[in-house]
């Protein structure tokens, strides 16, 4: 195999014509693998081609942040070229690792491409065993909150504990920022964690159920857990080692239960950071993502801007996404009543609901505090479980852990006439 990088390209003819010489002189520094004409053919390519890095321009027809997510998930660093200040602002909002403006050195491309964070490429599995999604077996539900510690973490672990009365789940902290897992669980992310698995996926390791059984860390009243890594820049942030980690663990378990960090959105002007790409990825491979809101104002404005950068930047269809408001009811927060006239039409714009509510349940989070637990094992009858067991028959089919495909929603208006200002208006005591 060549020892230049290989490239995916995803330019404009503009952007390709500034830098034709560098990809395609007497001396190119860089192997071109595919081309997309349109960023519709970009998962595609991304899976079927083994490949270093991928070469966008902001310019491209349909290009989205999505589109970055799932090359990053393939393995893929993203590389974009823009010709001026304003597509460099453009790319860094999709979220790609590095941006130049044109014009390139050809050695700045290739180190570009290269990467700290590059995956070796290997040859890539045929279209037909290459899913999209984990397992075509098995559910991965990724978890995610906002800023203002809406409850996400929680929800996660009462949600694994709940579903683990009923299958065989795994929890596992896909957190780039931590969320102490390791503390509530009383175990050492440095004996077995994320990490592990990530770099034994990427070593081609055998014996991948062994050393999964033996990281994971087991206690009463806990589904089976998985720590995050210990360093998620050094373990996790290569393009690619989060999501071929989540995928080999749903090739393992029934289900998997993702607790996600908030940070997903490009938070660089230069690129979407490190900690947010392993976000972004385990998004992208995810059956069902699960958005926890806070009842609070100030979580409900960060949930609807999360909820926005789901839906738009990163296209998680609404068949994939579930809402749910926790902590209705605590000091502080807005009454159901309040929170239903804040969040319903905004959710309206995206075809959404509230797929469950999550009440406030003092005595569960005092006993949880106490016996260590999760709120719904603390508490199984509290109002937080009977929450929680409803997302579950919501979010799976009844009898095994496959996470359920929503059900198109509408949003109907009432049709409006417009009036001239010139025309009458009959009243019905006029004739």
């Amino acid at each position: 195999m060549s020892e230049r990088p290989r490239i995916l390209l995803a330019l404009t003819p503009l952007v390709e014509r500034e830098v034709e010489t560098v990809l395609f002189g007497a001396a190119p520094t860089v192997e071109i693998v595919a081309s997309a004409a349109v960023a519709d053919e970009l998962p595609e390519l991304a899976r079927t081609h083994a490949a270093d890095a991928l070469l966008v321009s902001p310019d491209l027809a349909g290009l989205g942040g999505a589109h970055c997510a799932v090359a990053n998930a393939a393995g893929l660093r993203v590389v974009g070229l823009a010709l001026d200040d304003v597509g460099r602002e453009a790319l860094g909002a999709l979220g790609v690792d590095e941006i130049f403006v044109l014009p390139l050195e050809p050695d700045a491309l290739a180190s570009a491409v290269r990467g700290p964070a590059v995956v070796p490429s290997r040859p890539a599995p045929p279209p037909s065993t290459a899913p999209a999604k984990a397992s075509d077996g098995s559910s991965v539900v990724a978890v995610i909150g906002s800023k203002g510690a809406p409850g996400a973490s929680e929800c996660a672990a009462s949600l694994a504990s709940l579903a683990a009365e009923r299958w065989e789940t795994l929890l596992v902290e896909v957190d780039a920022l931590g969320s102490g897992l390791d503390v509530r669980l009383a175990a050492d992310a440095q004996q077995g964690s994320l990490a592990g698995i990530a770099r034994a996926v990427e070593n081609e390791e055998a014996g991948l159920g062994a050393l999964t059984e033996r990281w994971t860390v087991e206690r009463p009243g806990w589904p089976r857990t998985l720590l995050g890594a210990p360093d998620p820049v050094r373990d996790l942030a290569r393009p690619g080692a989060a999501a071929n980690a989540v995928r080999a663990l749903a090739k393992l378990h029934a289900l998997v239960v993702c607790d996600v960090g908030f940070l997903i959105a490009p938070d660089d002007p230069d690129g979407v950071s490190p900690l947010a790409r392993i976000h972004r990825e385990t998004v992208a491979v995810a059956d069902a993502v699960v958005l926890v809101l806070g009842a609070r104002d100030v979580q409900l404005r960060h949930g609807l801007a999360q909820l926005t950068e789901l839906s738009e930047r990163l296209a998680v269809e609404p068949g994939r996404l579930r809402v749910v408001v926790s902590g209705v009811g605590a000091v502080g927060a807005a009454d159901r009543l309040e929170v239903e006239a804040a969040l319903l039409p905004r959710l309206a714009e995206h075809r959404l609901g509230v797929d469950a509510w999550l009440p406030w349940d003092g005595r569960g989070v005092a006993s949880a505090r106490r016996r260590g637990l999760p709120i719904a094992t603390a508490r199984p009858r509290g109002p937080y479980a009977r929450g929680l067991e409803v997302l579950l028959d919501a979010l799976f089919v009844p009898v095994a852990p496959i996470a359920r495909a929503r059900k198109q929603r509408l949003a109907p208006t009432l049709p409006t006439a417009e009036v001239g200002a010139s025309e009458e208006v009959a009243v019905p005591w006029h004739r």
